[in-house]
Formats: C-alpha cells, structure tokens, sequence
C-alpha cells in the first residue's frame, strides 16, 4: 500500500525531489512526498500551520478518502486542531519532523482514537497537549499500528504538580497487539504509556518526566510489553516522577532489554497484592532511583542478568527488594552494584537462583553431579568460612579432609541420634552423641 504512495520519491535523490522554487528558498516540502498525487497535502486543503488558525476541518477534508489507503501529509508548522480526523486501515501520516511539524490540542478529550484499524502509521509529527485531562492517542482493538520519529508531550511539570497528572500519552487496550513504537519520545504526562493489552512493543524511544512512565494495568493477566533499548529519565524533584514503570496487577510477559533509568522514587515496581507478570525479564540494564531501583512485589518468573544499580542521590537506595510470599523463586546473574561490592544475595528469598562475581547462592542440583580439578594438587570441593578459610574439602585424590578438630563427621543411627566421628590427639577416632535434634553447625 505505501509502495504505491512513497515509493516513487524513495529512490529519487533529495535535489530531484525538490522544484526549483524550493531551493530558492520558498516553503519547504519533504522530500518524501513531494509531488505525489496519492499524498494529501493538509495546505492544499485549506490548513494554514500558523499556531492560531483552527486547522480542524482543512484535516478533515484532506482525510476524506474513501477509495484508497490514505497518505496524510502536514508539512512543517504549527497546527491547532480540537479533533484529530477518522482514519481508515493502513492510513499514513507523515510530517516533516517531529519538531518542525507540530500539532496543539488544548481539550481534554482523547485526540486521536483509532478502533477496529489495521496498520495505520505515524510518522515524523509532533503532538503537544495541553489538556489537564487529555490522552493523547488511544488505540482499541488494533493491530500493527506504528509510530516513527513522533513526539507526544503533555504538561507535566514538577512546578505544575499535581494538575496535570491525568494526562495520558499512549493508550492501549482491549486486546490491541503488534503496537510498536520506534525512535519516538513520549514526555510530561501522567501515564506516559498505559497497556492492558498483550504484547506490543517499545524501541529505540525515550519516556522523560512523565509521573509514570509505563502502567501496566488491568488486572486480567493480560497486559504486556517488550521494551529494547529505551531511556526513562526524569530530574530529582520527586513532584516530576514517581515510577518509571509500574505493573499493578495480574500480567501477561515484560521483557526488558537495553534498557536505563534514572530520575524517579522507584524506578521498576512490578506486582500487586493480587498478582504480577507471568514473566519478568531485565537484562543488560542500568537502573538508578532515589528510593528503590526494582521492587518484586508479586511475580512468577523473574529473571534479571547483567544489571548495573546505581544511585540516583548521594544515599545509596535499596538496590532490589523482593517479596518471598509474591516472588519466592527466580534466577538473577551477575548483579552489578555501584554502591557496594555487590547486590547483597541476602536480598533474594531462599528459592532464587543467584549467580555473582565468585560466587553462588540458592543453587540447586538436580541429577548426576560432577566436579573436576584440573589444576594437579588442587581441591575439588572447598567449604570456606566467612573470612575464606577453608572448613574442610574434596581433595584431588576424592578423599574428604575437615581443616578443624571440632568438624569431623556427623552420622545418624537408626534410633535418630545424631553422633559426631573426631578424632584425637593419640590418633584414636571417638564419637560424641548430638542427640536427636538435626546439628545445624
């Protein structure tokens, strides 16, 4: 479909897309869309693009097409619409950038509201609202819409808090899917994206100073996203942002990938009382906050590897906080943390699985172990104390060797007392009863 209506200028070079009249200095046309007839040029509707005309109708005579996918073109300027037109499936709209093609909306309505649509695309447009309670853009029961280098920006501000806290940018729900969004900012809303919808996509975007950058909602173990190399970012007045992303119920899978956060209270809080994500993925992160960087609140299957947790503020935050009663298993590998040597493995419930530099926690073997020491003379097993001394070890041969006079071994008879096998000075093995309580030392 948009072969038909782009692909023509996309081979041409950028000087022969351009008329002469252009390049002496007249109003700029993209390149893109230049001299298409399948393109409708908002202008040649009517729209002025000075920021104060109500462009509304212009837009929605240049959308009236019935016989054919659309090609919307708002060529650079300001535009002030209070209704955003009807789009049909595989309808396109395109600009000249997100910063020079922008579009105000002062209601407090939802802007634009695609239904039932197939493959519509954004692409190159700036929003800006300035609604208390505006959204932005609400997508129902779509599919493989996308939006390409698009700004949405509420009014958010910490000097403004809380008045506009209700704005919402993004929109998604009843069951749309295939949602993606690329190289787009999202910024100074409420809820920068809010999703009750399974899968749909974030990347190569940035979310900034938006209360809550992500809500995953909904409560019906629905609601998922994948986010791959994506900036949260706010400032550090708490007024601004409270929660990069949030999860608040009952979810479908998140995976986050490439991802940094800075500039919030907490940056990730997944789970509620009633439930969370069926999966949790963080890997190749950087997540700083000022109070908690990840809080598992309710999860079934987290799963973190090569996070960096940094501090946001001079005082160090909690670095992952974990329920035991919502998310009582999970594997985390090589957590970095900036404010100590390492993410303590005490934060973890005993059921994860976790993996540091040297060393293991929670690890659990099923089946045939084996162990080899390559290096001749070296131990195979060693049990350290905590200032690494060694308790007692495999030695290379197979033999088991206890480095201290009080360890020895501990047998069990078949009335249920406990003994202790040492051995004397004289050479002479004894045994010392540890009655019928199991010996924890």
């Amino acid at each position: 479909m948009l072969l038909a209506g782009l692909g023509a200028a996309a081979v041409l070079p950028v000087a022969a897309a351009c008329s002469k009249n252009d390049s002496e200095g007249t109003e700029f046309r993209s390149p893109h869309v230049t001299d298409q007839p399948a393109a409708r040029n908002v202008k040649d509707f009517g729209a002025v693009g000075d920021g104060k005309a109500d462009d509304t109708e212009a837009f929605a005579r240049a959308a009236a097409v019935t016989d054919k996918p659309l090609v919307l073109y708002i060529p650079a300027g300001q535009y002030t619409l209070t209704r955003f037109p009807a789009l049909a499936d595989y309808a396109t709209v395109l600009g000249d950038g997100a910063d020079v093609t922008t579009i105000n909306y002062d209601g407090d309505d939802t802007f634009i509201t695609l239904q039932r649509k197939q493959r519509v695309r954004f692409s190159r447009l700036g929003f800006y609202f300035s609604g208390a309670k505006a959204t932005a853009v609400r997508l129902s029961e779509c599919f493989r819409c996308t939006f390409d280098s698009v700004v949405l920006r509420g009014n958010h501000l910490s000097d403004n808090a809380p008045r506009f806290q209700e704005q919402r940018g993004l929109v998604l729900d009843r069951n749309t899917g295939g949602t993606t969004v690329i190289n787009s900012d999202i910024n100074n809303f409420g809820f920068g994206i809010v999703t009750s919808c399974i899968q749909n996509y974030v990347t190569s975007s940035k979310l900034t100073n938006n209360r809550i950058g992500v809500l995953g909602t909904g409560g019906d173990h629905n609601a998922g996203l994948a986010l791959a190399n994506v900036e949260f970012v706010s400032d550090n007045d708490p007024r601004t942002t409270d929660k990069h992303v949030l999860v608040d119920g009952p979810a479908n899978d998140w995976w986050l990938t490439n991802v940094w956060f800075e500039g919030a209270d907490t940056a990730l809080a997944i789970g509620g009382p009633a439930g969370g994500p069926a999966q949790f993925g963080l890997v190749n992160c950087k997540v700083a906050a000022r109070k908690v960087c990840l809080d598992l609140i309710h999860c079934r299957q987290p799963y973190l590897a090569n996070v960096q947790f940094d501090p946001d503020l001079d005082a160090p935050p909690i670095e992952v906080r974990v329920d035991p009663k919502g998310v009582a298993e999970g594997t985390a590998i090589n957590l970095i943390s900036g404010s100590f040597d390492d993410v303590d493995p005490k934060s973890f419930p005993d059921g994860w699985h976790v993996i540091g530099r040297g060393a293991i926690h929670g690890a659990r073997f099923a089946g045939t172990t084996v162990a080899q020491a390559y290096t001749p003379g070296a131990d195979i097993f060693q049990v350290q104390d905590r200032d690494g001394s060694v308790l007692s070890a495999v030695l290379n041969s197979g033999a088991y060797l206890s480095d201290r006079s009080e360890g020895g071994i501990v047998l069990k008879d078949s009335a249920g007392v406990y003994w202790r096998m040492s051995v004397g000075t004289d050479g002479a093995v004894k045994t010392t009863s540890l009655g019928k309580q199991r010996p924890h030392s």
